[in-house]
């Protein structure tokens, strides 16, 4: 099959670049052709890959009339458009540009699948109008959790029938047995905030209570912090100079430790290979990779009872999931995988298995190849063509 993904592409700094090159690199795996129409990306270097087309400038509000050229140009079997808000705004238009590009693949007869990366159980005004409009012209969407499709009638007053639930996959990839001593960090056991710095990650809250986790759970505990600011990103800036002021404020920051910089795969992996479990107190979200990738590594995790990660920890029975701004239980949750070696490694387990026989990027590539064909048979034989469960 011949695929073209619609994304953002290394070696821009973003969460959905490393989703779709996991993505992309195992669709290839499976035999299928896939080009790449990406952003121009002058200002980390650009791109000079075989099969990527840096098309998408968002101070040009043409961009799309050029992602839809080149699709005619390429002309593939499927168009796949990775979807984030940000990802497409041009001038304050909510992204709008990819719906006059759906218009015209619909138009056109091209068969177009969609991934909403953020979608949530209740959406604001614009996004309510953005996901009703798109959904219509599109011929397959892709959700990752089954509660963000389940809540999709009741904000848009209809139910929509080409709605695919593949939750977010995680690459093969083994622990780095060395990873504690390469960090300063062996003998130590070790909870981990991972991530780009931002306010809706709340990792300030961990700072606050880790006082509080030391005296339960003791001095070889160790509050690991890793990431940086992303590029250009304001708000990221001012987080990170309020973490790194509240680690120097606290009066447990000895047993505080930080990695700053975005990282490349291999030191990501061992970052995360040196922790004990991942920690991730989001306030807004629809699903991480970082909870993907972490159980990829055998770590449980402590979410935010969120939508996509909530379900992700029941599905995988891996983890611990707390309501939302409540430190106590937050607390209660690290110190129990602190001193709780024995449920360390039954949730260990359970990331395992769960990668294993469920998200798996070779797995969720052939269920991504599932959706294509979905989409090409709604193309020829009509809009009756309906799914209705979890693929």
């Amino acid at each position: 099959m011949n695929i073209v993904m619609v994304t953002s592409w290394s070696p821009r700094h973003c969460g959905i670049a490393t989703y779709s090159s996991e993505l992309v690199g195992a669709l290839r795996k499976n035999g299928h052709h896939v080009d790449i129409i990406c952003h121009t990306d002058e200002d980390c270097g650009g791109h000079c890959e075989e099969g990527v087309y840096p098309v998408i400038d968002t101070n040009d509000p043409g961009w799309d009339e050029k992602v839809y050229a080149t699709v005619q140009q390429i002309k593939p079997d499927v168009v796949h458009i990775q979807h984030e808000y940000g990802l497409y705004l041009t001038h304050g238009d909510y992204g709008g540009r990819i719906i006059p590009l759906l218009f015209r693949l619909k138009l056109e007869k091209i068969p177009s699948v969609m991934t909403y990366h953020s979608i949530y159980t209740s959406l604001d005004r614009p996004e309510a109008i953005f996901t009703d409009v798109s959904l219509r012209l599109l011929d397959s969407a892709i959700v990752h959790a089954e509660v963000q499709k389940l809540f999709l009638p009741y904000n848009l007053d209809w139910i929509p029938h080409n709605v695919h639930v593949i939750s977010h996959g995680a690459k093969e990839v083994v622990p780095d047995p060395l990873a504690k001593e390469r960090f300063g960090l062996a003998g130590k056991k070790v909870a981990l905030c991972i991530g780009w710095f931002e306010p809706n990650k709340r990792f300030e809250d961990v700072i606050e209570i880790w006082p509080e986790v030391i005296r339960e759970a003791g001095k070889a505990a160790i509050l690991l912090i890793a990431g940086d600011a992303r590029p250009g990103s304001s708000t990221g800036i001012k987080y990170k100079e309020q973490l790194l002021r509240k680690i120097e404020e606290s009066p447990a920051k000895d047993n505080i430790k930080t990695i700053l910089g975005a990282f490349d795969p291999d030191t990501y992996d061992s970052i995360i290979s040196a922790s004990d479990f991942v920690v991730l107190p989001y306030k807004h979200a629809s699903q991480s990779g970082n909870l993907a990738h972490s159980f990829a590594l055998n770590k449980p995790a402590i979410v935010s009872s969120l939508e996509g990660l909530k379900a992700e920890i029941e599905a995988s029975g891996a983890g611990i999931a707390v309501p939302v701004d409540d430190l106590d239980e937050l607390r209660k949750a690290i110190t129990i995988l602190l001193t709780s070696d024995l449920m360390l490694e039954t949730y260990s387990e359970h990331a395992q298995g769960y990668v294993a026989n469920h998200i798996i990027w070779e797995n969720v590539a052939r269920k991504h190849t599932l959706v294509y064909e979905n989409a090409i048979d709604r193309v020829t034989y009509g809009t009756k063509v309906r799914v209705n469960q979890t693929i």
